[in-house]
């Protein structure tokens, strides 16, 4: 009998290199997700974060490694296959992204009725179905321009769970809301994660909401994992990167300036252009 066991991994990325012109972002970049997990990426601005999601979404394609989902290869593929792959992911974007002038119901409705033939009643049940898994089933007919925040981040995980994901991808979903609204954005994330039985990749700056909500945490820097392990794992690494990170220490291997030359050069050289 053919085994049909899936994979403990629902992501790896395997020893991935991907470069902006002579700027290497990942330079064998290693990583695996664990199936039902929530897994926080967190790293200092500009290490590449957003680049991750994309090259998982196959909005990317790495120069040298591969990305799998699922078991199977993200990019290089098939335009079918890559669709395949992305109605199983769903995406929580940093401030919701709803269409403006699309009302709730409508909004969380748009993937059923691009990707699906499902009649409109049955659209209608899983909407508010959705809806009301978040707490908004009552604020179905309102425009995005009449919700806070925390609201729209609601509507948008609504929409992002209504094609029932494998993946819930969450890029910065905690950036801008008031301390109720990331405790409410906290429970949904974990709630929806554990009842639907999905996986959830989240990153985020928020190094106190990653520890409170992840079950594995990766600190990315320079191009590599330079660390991962559990919330408590990672308070108790050694190394100096981690624990600058971690504790959000201003001084450390992170330097504050860009790196170039000295000013003194860089003085010189302008005055001569």
């Amino acid at each position: 009998m053919l085994s049909h066991k899936k994979p403990p991994n629902i992501i790896e990325i395997q020893d991935v290199r991907y470069s902006r012109g002579k700027r290497a972002i990942f330079d064998g970049l290693n990583m695996n997700f664990p199936r039902g997990a929530v897994s926080a990426v967190m790293g200092p601005s500009g290490t590449g974060k957003t680049t991750l999601l994309n090259l998982i979404t196959g909005q990317l394609v790495p120069d040298d490694g591969a990305v799998l989902f699922d078991g199977k290869v993200v990019c290089p593929c098939s335009r079918h296959g890559l669709y395949n792959t992305r109605r199983q992911i769903g995406v929580l974007f940093q401030d919701g992204a709803l269409l403006t002038d699309l009302n709730v119901f409508e909004n969380v409705a748009f993937p059923l009725r691009e990707h699906t033939r499902l009649p409109e009643q049955l659209i209608r049940q899983i909407v508010l179905m959705r809806l009301n898994s978040v707490g908004l089933r009552a604020a179905w007919q309102r425009m995005p321009s009449e919700l806070s925040g925390g609201m729209a981040r609601r509507v948008g995980l609504a929409r992002a769970l209504v094609m029932d994901p494998k993946l819930i991808i969450y890029d910065e979903p905690f950036t801008g809301l008031d301390p109720i609204a990331v405790g409410v954005i906290l429970r949904l994330i974990r709630q929806t994660n554990d009842v639907l039985g999905i996986t959830s990749i989240v990153v985020t700056h928020d190094v106190a909401e990653a520890e409170m909500l992840a079950d594995l945490i990766f600190l990315i820097s320079e191009g590599k994992v330079v660390a991962s392990g559990s919330p408590l794992d990672m308070q108790q690494k050694a190394s100096s990167m981690v624990r600058q990170f971690m504790q959000g220490l201003a001084d450390g291997p992170v330097p504050f300036h860009y790196p170039g030359t000295s000013y003194a050069d860089q003085l010189q050289t302008m005055s001569r252009t």
